[in-house]
């Protein structure tokens, strides 16, 4: 796997919504999550200076070229599924399920730099192959 390729999976038309972030702190924002959903994320430009530092320009303009056209490529399909796609820069995720349970996820580190998460609003977020989301879709979202 490429250093900085779309996550693989470890389990399993409306509008595109960018979100702001709920708040703020020194290691960045926190994004409230809630209902179904798919989440795309991308480092923030504090991340995409880290990942240059340690990666390298070369490399960092690659993935970042490769991943915009995964992001794009994903944001049509989940549309097209019907799924509501919130995209963020945060580096900290708050989901909540419709019972109330919370899953908390810090994407802070180089690890996460672009990534989808899908949320069926009922269970923790499930983390989706960026670049060819269908079987997660259909797995986690049942669509």
């Amino acid at each position: 796997m490429p250093l900085l390729a779309p996550a693989q999976t470890r389990r399993a038309a409306r509008p595109t919504t960018t979100t702001t972030a709920v708040t703020t702190s020194a290691q960045g924002s926190t994004l409230q999550v809630t209902g179904v959903c798919a989440v795309i994320y991308a480092p923030n430009p504090a991340k995409m200076n880290r990942l240059r530092q340690q990666y390298g320009e070369s490399n960092i303009n690659t993935s970042a070229d490769d991943n915009h056209i995964f992001v794009a490529r994903s944001r049509a399909y989940l549309q097209e599924k019907g799924l509501r796609v919130v995209e963020t820069t945060a580096t900290q995720l708050r989901f909540t399920t419709a019972a109330g349970a919370t899953t908390v996820l810090d994407i802070s580190g180089l690890a996460f730099s672009w990534g989808l998460l899908l949320f069926n609003g009922r269970s923790a977020p499930q983390e989706a192959n960026l670049a060819d989301p269908a079987t997660d879709v259909q797995t986690v979202m049942k669509k």
